[in-house]
């Protein structure tokens, strides 16, 4: 299935990732050179059956079925082609897992909690998540790290846009998501508090090309650290004039490169507050080209 042949767009004011046959061209470009890596599983939440194969003509219904029919390892991946509510939590234990959403029929496929949960729970190394708009529980994010695991890479996804979820990542203490990329996401104010949250550790990790669309909490959220990490090339529009709003670095990150970040509240001067925060103190972290109404500003 080559998705470049589709040209519907992405609707509901989601116009920073172009149209629809563009945004699948990007998807397909990131993902397809792996393809064939491993064994490649199919899941059609309306037409599948988990008593099913897996093939193409043959859907299971279930993402976590699809797990249970993959190979820890052996880089697998899962191709979400539509989808029907199914028990979450996932939880994610096999590595080298990649779950890629394609649905062509409606702009993404839709994963919403029922209840106060999160959607995926990454229990595993070398996850790849990518295609998808989130909702979650009211005290969850969509994606929680909930074990030492990392070397993933979460992309091209929604996070709060038209449905809600405490935060969109969150790395929950007291694991680490070490060297995990998180890139070309859209977050949404249909979260209550931030974009990402790093509540422990992401040691050497990449947060970059991101949109945050006036996330009510942080953009980007280091509460613990991501020491040695990389946040780069994001742009934010903030709900507020309020300090840190951007991106808040806390006490103990030490060796983080901040650039080429921009963030705004209203219009192209309106913003007072530096929205980018760094807590580790002079001289601890770099930060170089970070923008606010359109000038390079320090952070607070």
């Amino acid at each position: 299935m080559c998705p470049g042949s589709y040209s519907t767009r992405l609707g509901r004011g989601f116009s920073e990732l172009k149209d629809m046959k563009t945004y699948l061209d990007e998807l397909w470009d990131a993902v397809g050179v792996g393809l064939g890596a491993g064994r490649i599983l199919y899941v059609d939440g309306n037409a599948g059956s988990d008593g099913y194969s897996g093939l193409p003509d043959y859907p299971l219904k279930t993402i976590l079925k699809a797990q249970t029919l993959s190979e820890d390892g052996r880089g697998d991946y899962i191709i979400v082609l539509n989808h029907y509510q199914e028990t979450f939590p996932i939880t994610i234990t096999k590595s080298l897992l990649h779950i890629i959403a394609l649905n062509v029929g409606q702009p993404m496929v839709w994963l919403t909690a029922s209840a106060d949960t999160a959607i995926f729970e990454i229990e595993a190394d070398f996850v790849e998540i990518a295609g998808f708009e989130f909702g979650a529980g009211a005290s969850h994010a969509a994606i929680e790290f909930t074990a030492s695991k990392g070397y993933g890479r979460i992309h091209h996804n929604v996070f709060g846009w038209m449905q809600a979820g405490q935060d969109g990542i969150k790395v929950v203490a007291p694991f680490e998501a070490a060297e995990t990329i998180i890139e070309r996401n859209l977050f949404g104010n249909s979260l209550t508090r931030d974009g990402v949250r790093i509540d422990h550790a992401m040691t050497r990790g990449l947060i970059q090309k991101n949109i945050f669309r006036s996330v009510p909490g942080i953009g980007i959220n280091v509460v613990s650290q991501i020491s040695l990490g990389t946040i780069r090339k994001n742009e934010f529009m903030l709900p507020s004039d309020v300090a840190g709003k951007a991106i808040t670095l806390g006490a103990d990150n030490t060796g983080v490169f901040v650039v080429d970040n921009e963030a705004n509240f209203g219009d192209t001067d309106s913003m007072v507050a530096i929205p980018y925060v760094d807590g580790g103190g002079a001289d601890v972290n770099t930060w170089s080209n970070n923008k606010r109404n359109g000038a390079v500003v320090n952070p607070a």
